[in-house]
């Protein structure tokens, strides 16, 4: 049997010694600048990172200060409503009925401001 004969290509021209030192390893310029980049990169991220975290612990102690802040307001309501309809008084009574009005409107300004500031959280986060 003949063995088929092998076909050669001539020879290319020399190739660019810039892309040869790349290939191995040896351009520490190109290197350092993809290093750079990269930890620029890396900074940016982690800088976000602490940001958003610094963000979201902020708007953890605005809304705990809040409840904190409605519970003390409430309490002193929610005692006297709740003394009332233990002494005997009815619901209808007009302290009573003040006094759920208050709890009622209270509540709703607390669960507004849950919702403004986790609309505001959402916003921000489609910002970044």
């Amino acid at each position: 049997m003949s063995e088929p004969s092998l076909s050669r290509r001539p020879l290319a021209p020399d190739p660019d010694p810039r892309l040869l030192e790349a290939l191995s390893g040896l351009d520490a310029q190109a290197d350092f600048a993809v290093v750079q980049r990269t930890r620029r990169a890396v900074m940016a991220s982690a800088h976000q990172m602490r940001s958003m975290k610094s963000r979201r612990r902020r708007q953890a102690g605005i809304a705990l200060l809040a409840f904190v802040a409605l519970a003390v307001l409430l309490t002193p309501a929610i005692w006297s409503v709740a003394d009332d309809l233990f002494s005997g008084e009815h619901f209808q009574d007009m302290p009573t009925m003040t006094m759920s009005f208050i709890v009622t409107l209270f509540s709703a300004i607390f669960a507004a401001l849950i919702v403004h500031l986790k609309s505001r959280a959402a916003r921000d986060g489609e910002e970044s």
